[in-house]
């Protein structure tokens, strides 16, 4: 029986991986940081605390920040896909394998065109962006009988 070639998309908002099957391995093809995308700002302000007042006042978040780094999210979702795309244009893949956080898992789906609706085997709901190429496949057990 012939083994399934799989074209792994792992994701986070901070980068993306292509990676693909290579008997018994994996080998990566592309490794990229948000950051080399210019305009892609990755900075989250999120994460920080916005405070308006002195010491003891409420801080409220009024959505700006919010929609400002899902604008980002899905700015650099669009970067990947198009990546995936043409990795997927230059391959003799039988299926696609996603893995990422369910933020940018969400902002793929809706990047992704709807060609390649078919082709996605599997998605993981897993940020595996700081896993090792060699511990991968451990963390995508699960899929590869898919």
């Amino acid at each position: 029986m012939k083994k399934l070639q799989t074209l792994y998309l792992v994701a986070s908002d901070a980068g993306f991986r292509l990676v693909r099957t290579h008997e018994p391995d994996l080998i990566e093809i592309s490794h990229q940081a948000s950051s080399s995308f210019p305009d892609v700002a990755y900075n989250y302000p999120s994460q920080t605390s916005h405070s308006h007042g002195g010491p003891g006042a409420a801080s409220f978040d009024t959505g700006a920040t919010a929609n400002r780094v899902e604008q980002e999210r899905l700015r650099f979702a669009r970067h990947i896909v198009a990546a995936l795309e043409a990795e997927w244009g230059r391959g003799t893949y039988d299926r696609i394998v996603i893995a990422a956080g369910p933020k940018m898992l969400g902002e793929l789906r809706a990047a992704l065109p709807k060609a390649l609706h078919p082709l996605v085997a599997a998605e993981l709901h897993k940020d595996l962006m700081k896993i090792p190429l060699h511990d991968l496949p451990r963390h995508l057990v699960e899929v590869s009988d898919v």
